[in-house]
């Protein structure tokens, strides 16, 4: 009927397979968790910059209270 050849590189078919299992799992992932809607990208986006923004805030203010005591 049909054989498939023993020469063939079955590792690499098979690297070729699981990234494209992974590929299709982790974007099925992030659509399902990522906000499909505009509106609430850009909330998402916006608390993640407000909580950068903070992050830096806090460790420029640790750096100036550093550079007093010295």
């Amino acid at each position: 009927m049909f054989s498939l050849p023993d020469t063939a590189p079955w590792w690499a078919a098979l690297i070729v397979v699981a990234l494209g299992i992974i590929v299709l799992g982790v974007r099925s992932f992030v659509r399902a968790v990522w906000p499909q809607t505009s509106i609430h990208r850009k909330e998402l986006l916006q608390e993640w910059q407000r909580q950068r923004e903070t992050e830096r805030a806090r460790a420029h203010q640790r750096n100036s209270i550093g550079d007093r005591k010295e």
